[in-house]
C-alpha cells in the first residue's frame, strides 16, 4: 500500500456515521428555495462486518467521548439492532443513523461476547477529524509499540520503557514539507529539556534507509526515531494527518494532540511541556 493510500485508508473510517445526512451548505427545499442544511449526527464508532456468517455490525473502535462511547458502547460489540430496525451490515448503521438528527437519541441493542445489552445513545454533531483525535486520546493512557526498527538513537521497546518521562511523539514522514519545518522546534525541545526529563521520538512508516537519510536532512536530533512499514503504530494513535504530535506525561497519559504544522502554537506546548516536567513521576 502506497503512502498517500496509507493516510487515506485511515481517514476513510466511519467514525463520523454521517451518510445519509445533509452535509454543510445549502440544499433546495420544495418550494425551491435555498435553505441550510442540517448538520451531519454523530455516534462516534468505526465499523467493520461482524463476520460471514454473523449478523450485525462489529464496533471495531468506539471514540471516548463521543456519543457511543457516553452511552456505554465499546470495542467489540456488535451492532444488530436500532430502535426497531435489525442492522445486518455497518451500511444499515450508517444509513439508519445518518436519517436522524443531532440531538436524537437511539436506542441501540447490541451482542457483547454473545450477550445482549441495550443501550441509549444521543447523537451529537459531527467534529472534524482533529477534534475526534482529541476527544479519543487526551486524557487516555497512550498506545504502545512493538516490532518498530531503530533508525536513530537508542528506540525504546515499548512506550512503558519511558514512564518517568515526558515525551513527545513526532509522527513524520520523509516526504512531509510540514514535518520538515516542525522539526527544528522539536529538536531544540530535545536539546532544551532533555536533561530535565524529556524524550523526543520521532515514528515514520519509510524504511529505515530511507528515514534515516530525513533524519539527517531534517536535522532531527530526537531521544530516537523509529521505522514502522507495518503502520501499526499509526493506526493506534489514530494518526489521519502528517506531521501529528502527541505530549504524554510521566504516567503514560496523552495530554495533548496537534496535527499538522502551526508555529503559533509552538509557546502554548512549549508551557505545557514545562508543566508536565515540574510533575511528579509515577509512584512504583
Amino acid at each position: 500500500m502506497g503512502r498517500g493510500a496509507r493516510i487515506a485508508s485511515i481517514t476513510a473510517l466511519a467514525l463520523a456515521l454521517a451518510v445519509g445526512a445533509s452535509g454543510a451548505g445549502l440544499e433546495r427545499s420544495a418550494a425551491g428555495q435555498a435553505s441550510p442544511r442540517r448538520a451531519p449526527p454523530w455516534l462516534g464508532v468505526e465499523l467493520d462486518n461482524a463476520g460471514s456468517d454473523a449478523k450485525g455490525a462489529l464496533v471495531r473502535h468506539a471514540v471516548r467521548s463521543s456519543p457511543s462511547w457516553n452511552a456505554g458502547l465499546r470495542d467489540g460489540d456488535v451492532i444488530v439492532r436500532i430502535g426497531d430496525v435489525g442492522t445486518r451490515s455497518p451500511d444499515d448503521v450508517i444509513r439508519e443513523v445518518g436519517s436522524h438528527a443531532p440531538g436524537a437519541t437511539l436506542r441501540i441493542s447490541v451482542l457483547r461476547a454473545g450477550a445482549p445489552f441495550s443501550f441509549n445513545a444521543t447523537l451529537g454533531t459531527m467534529p472534524d477529524r482533529d477534534e475526534m483525535l482529541r476527544l479519543d486520546k487526551v486524557g487516555a493512557m497512550a498506545p504502545s509499540w512493538k516490532g518498530m526498527s531503530a533508525v536513530a538513537g537508542p528506540l525504546p521497546g515499548a512506550i512503558d520503557e519511558l514512564r518517568g518521562r515526558v515525551v513527545v511523539l513526532d509522527f513524520w514522514a520523509t516526504w512531509c514539507m510540514a514535518c520538515r519545518m516542525s522539526a527544528p522546534k522539536l529538536t531544540s525541545w530535545q536539546a532544551k529539556f532533555g536533561a530535565q526529563g524529556l524524550s523526543v521520538i520521532g515514528i515514520t512508516d519509510d524504511p529505515v534507509e530511507e528515514a534515516s537519510q530525513g533524519v539527517q536532512s531534517f536535522g532531527m536530533k530526537y531521544a530516537a526515531v523509529g521505522s514502522d512499514p507495518s503502520y501499526s503504530t499509526q493506526r493506534a494513535f489514530g494518526v489521519r494527518a502528517l506531521p501529528t504530535v502527541f505530549i504524554i506525561d510521566k504516567r503514560g497519559v496523552v495530554r495533548d494532540v496537534s496535527v499538522g504544522f502551526d508555529p503559533r502554537k509552538e509557546a502554548e506546548m512549549e508551557a505545557l511541556l514545562l508543566q508536565l516536567l515540574a510533575e511528579p513521576g509515577p509512584t512504583r
